[in-house]
């Protein structure tokens, strides 16, 4: 089949995450999500690591920008805000996202590894990672993204 005849379709969904630490996101670089379509996508801002579970939130996230037009149809007796809001969107989709500490591998499992541990228990279908190097895991992690972008 011919590239031009496919067509692609993409869906945008618009997800709230809640950090369980306070995190000021203003003062990292680079914010990326990995897995995001997974269970527990993992977060990374600059050098930090964090993991994100799902949730079902009570009621709906909505969010709003600052409208810089003040709107008011009796200028002598309306009250103006001190910030004017504007409806932007909303969703009805959480991950709740937490740190995720890196410890050493006890001795039998291998010299200078590591694993990602959680604060709440393992899942059993996500198996722990071992890598030498973090160009290794760069690499494998790439490898990985190339074979599910092409299926």
């Amino acid at each position: 089949m011919d590239n031009e005849t496919q067509s692609e379709t993409e869906e945008e969904i618009l997800v709230y995450a809640e950090f369980e630490d306070s995190v000021n996101l203003n003062k990292y670089k680079f914010v990326h999500v990995l897995g995001i379509d997974t269970k527990h996508p993992v977060f990374q801002l600059d050098d930090t690591f964090f993991t994100g579970t799902y949730e079902n939130p009570l009621g709906t996230y909505m969010f709003f920008e600052e409208d810089p037009t003040i709107q008011s149809s009796d200028p002598l007796f309306d009250r103006l805000p001190a910030k004017n809001l504007k409806y932007l969107c909303k969703t009805r989709k959480l991950i709740n996202v937490e740190h995720a500490y890196i410890t050493p591998k006890e001795e039998d499992k291998g010299q200078g590894q590591s694993e990602v541990v959680n604060d709440d228990t393992q899942n059993e279908d996500i198996q722990p990672a071992a890598f030498n190097s973090i160009q290794e895991a760069l690499e494998i992690f790439k490898k990985e993204w190339e074979n599910k972008i092409k299926e």
